[in-house]
């Protein structure tokens, strides 16, 4: 029988939450495939025909969370860039344990990696845009990293505006 598009993004949904249980409580290099599958409760055969790495797991959640927050953002009409900041931490506040776990296993650049491809064109053909854009995406993973590192002493609003009045001053209205 043939998988729907759907069952198997459901698969790799628990393929990549398994995981990141497992990542709470020990090194990426210690947790096996079989732990993982396990834990999902689906064959190795289906997590080897979505995945070639653990990494690649965790990619595809971030991913997945990322593009759904933006997909939901492009519904909204009419936003300031301080409001869209605001819900940009909003979002991150929403899947801290994740970006957590991701830095208790020392694994932030995955998350630097998924900000990159989700906010940035690296397909543009203009040299200063692209460059631009890679700096704004280190820079926001640096802002959230260290957030959340040191215990999100501000909250998501507050962090939307520091943002937004620090660095891009020119678009709050």
């Amino acid at each position: 029988m043939k998988r729907t598009q759907r069952t198997r993004d459901f698969l790799k949904e628990c393929i990549a939450d398994s995981l990141l249980r497992l990542l709470r409580t020990k090194p990426l290099e210690a947790i096996t495939i079989r732990e993982i599958t396990e834990l999902a409760n689906v064959s190795r055969v289906t997590y080897y025909r979505n995945f070639t790495s653990k990494e690649e797991v965790i990619e595809f959640k971030l991913d997945k969370l990322m593009t759904d927050w933006i997909e939901h953002e492009k519904t909204i009409r009419n936003t300031s860039a301080c409001e869209l900041a605001i819900r940009f931490f909003q979002f991150f506040y929403s899947i801290r344990d994740i970006v957590q776990t991701l830095i208790q296993a020392k694994l932030s650049l995955l998350l630097l990696n998924a900000l990159i491809i989700r906010f940035g064109d690296v397909f543009t053909q203009d040299c200063a845009e692209y460059y631009r854009q890679i700096f704004i995406s280190f820079g926001l993973c640096g802002v959230i990293l260290t957030w959340m590192d040191t215990g999100m002493n501000e909250s998501p609003e507050e962090m939307g505006k520091i943002v937004t009045e620090t660095f891009f001053p020119q678009e709050q209205t």
